[in-house]
């Protein structure tokens, strides 16, 4: 049976950890958190009744699944010498070159790349394997990435670091769509709580709506000729709405591309 080490316990750690725990029949004995902090990681382990590791040396074994949720830089200060099974990064701009220098050891590399979504289970990650069982390593990878969200396999490395445009950094800028919906709401007379929950059911619609249709036929549904809303669109076209926000995702993915 694998045992799972996180290393790191941030934001992302925890969201992981948290559905790791919720998987039904799931043993939390084979789950330990590492950090360079080792109150902060034995804190972190009381929260969800897991262990803390104080070092790595020992506690790699054949069947280890490492995932690392640091920032870049630290990994340098990790060092493994045992053959493992699998390394599964969440770091941006790392790539698989990177981390067999510093980890040569793995049978399986993953490059993911999750989004905030992890923290509710709805996480949209892609994903990149770099395998010497690319069947059965495919197979695990989507099993942990499911646990908190759903998994795609993108056919090569750079595009990991190019979702940063379409999910990693995505629920930022649909936060900030969001803010300014509920605030037209509150200009316009509404009230923030009524204007909060109409946008947050309309968001919730839209979601669903695209899951069997497309974008372009959204707009088209709700649009119709010289009305309401193609007043509202002619507006957006007019400031370059969706140019500025295709540009916002590019700068995010160069960003994400200069780490390492």
């Amino acid at each position: 049976m694998q045992e799972i080490i996180l290393v790191g316990y941030g934001n992302l750690a925890t969201s992981i950890t948290q559905a790791f725990c919720d998987l039904e029949g799931f043993a939390k004995e084979r789950l330990f958190v590492y950090g360079r902090n080792f109150d902060k990681a034995q804190e972190f382990a009381r929260r969800f009744s897991i262990n803390a590791l104080s070092s790595l040396q020992g506690a790699i074994k054949q069947n280890t699944i490492l995932i690392l949720c640091i920032k870049p830089k630290g990994i340098a200060s990790i060092l493994i010498d045992a053959p493992f099974l699998m390394l599964y990064s969440v770091m941006a701009g790392v790539t698989i070159a990177k981390l067999k220098e510093h980890f040569p050891h793995a049978r399986s590399y993953v490059r993911a790349m999750p989004n905030i979504g992890a923290s509710v289970k709805k996480s949209a990650t892609s994903l990149f394997l770099e395998s010497q069982t690319p069947k059965e390593a495919h197979h695990l990878a989507t099993q942990i990435t499911q646990s908190f969200g759903s998994a795609v396999f993108l056919d090569s490395e750079d595009l990991i670091d190019s979702s940063i445009a379409t999910s990693g950094s995505s629920p930022a800028f649909l936060a900030l769509v969001a803010e300014a919906l509920i605030e037209g709401g509150v200009r316009e007379g509404i009230s923030y709580a009524k204007s909060y929950e109409l946008v947050c059911a309309t968001f919730e619609g839209f979601a669903k709506l695209l899951q069997t249709t497309s974008p372009e036929t959204i707009k088209t549904l709700v649009t119709s000729p010289a009305g309401t809303t193609a007043e509202g669109l002619a507006f957006l076209d007019l400031h370059a709405f969706k140019g500025i926000l295709k540009e916002a995702t590019h700068k995010s993915v160069i960003k994400a591309k200069h780490k390492d």
